[in-house]
């Protein structure tokens, strides 16, 4: 070694060490709520935190392309499509209710993670979420199209106003207009648009639909930009 020289960390056993401090406190945690169920505080407080930070990973794995190459290496293949800001968000959030389903079920209550495996719970969360991605995406690119095409919310209050105001004729019309609208966009969408002009919160509705409010917002404010773009002929 050069004079003067200084020998490089050895970190091994450190990171080892901690490792094995994680997993021992991850199986104390995961016993006692295995026990004692998930319906106390303590539950919820670590829920909220296991979102937030399941959120900022998951949607960082979208944006960047990398959930794509995480997929490909569990044999999950997908055409990759791009995707536009307000999408990550909306798809981010629908992966990580996914991903936390199942690794309550399978992982937590199923006893499927165990600390001899050698994956920290937070590890194994990100894993549920990428688990949980393809069928999430394969439902947005199929409904894709519906979103981008259709005038959303102000189809359904205009279609109010003509069931108030007009012949029957066109009302009979206009109802049929909607209900191509809603086939085209699937239950899920059908549903969100109802519980919005009933005039449920953004937090109602995702509590109801299982997204956050952050993905309903989306995908109201997406909504609301398809129906300001359309010529005025078209509304």
């Amino acid at each position: 070694m050069a004079q003067g020289a200084k020998p490089l960390p050895t970190q091994g056993p450190r990171c080892m060490d901690d490792l094995a401090d994680r997993l021992h406190a991850d199986a104390v945690f995961v016993q006692h709520f295995r026990e004692r169920g998930l319906a106390e505080p303590a539950w919820q407080v670590y829920r909220d935190q296991l979102l937030g930070y399941g959120l900022t990973i998951v949607t960082r794995l979208v944006e960047s392309g990398a959930m794509f190459a995480r997929c490909r290496r569990r044999g999950m293949s997908l055409h990759q499509q791009p995707i536009g800001p307000d999408e990550t968000d909306d798809l981010a959030s629908e992966v990580l209710w996914a991903g936390y389903e199942l690794f309550v079920n399978e992982g937590l209550l199923g006893g499927r993670w165990s600390a001899e495996r050698g994956q920290p719970l937070n590890e194994y969360f990100v894993n549920a979420c990428v688990l949980s991605f393809p069928n999430i995406y394969r439902r947005w690119q199929h409904s894709r199209r519906g979103w981008g095409e259709v005038q959303l919310l102000g189809v359904w209050s205009q279609v109010e106003q003509v069931a108030a105001t007009a012949t029957p004729e066109d009302t009979v019309l206009a109802r049929a207009v909607v209900s191509a609208v809603f086939q085209e966009l699937g239950a899920n969408a059908h549903a969100l648009l109802i519980l919005a002009e009933q005039g449920y919160s953004h937090a109602e509705i995702a509590e109801i639909m299982r997204l956050t409010p952050r993905a309903v917002e989306a995908r109201i404010r997406r909504a609301r930009k398809t129906a300001r773009e359309l010529p005025d002929g078209e509304r």
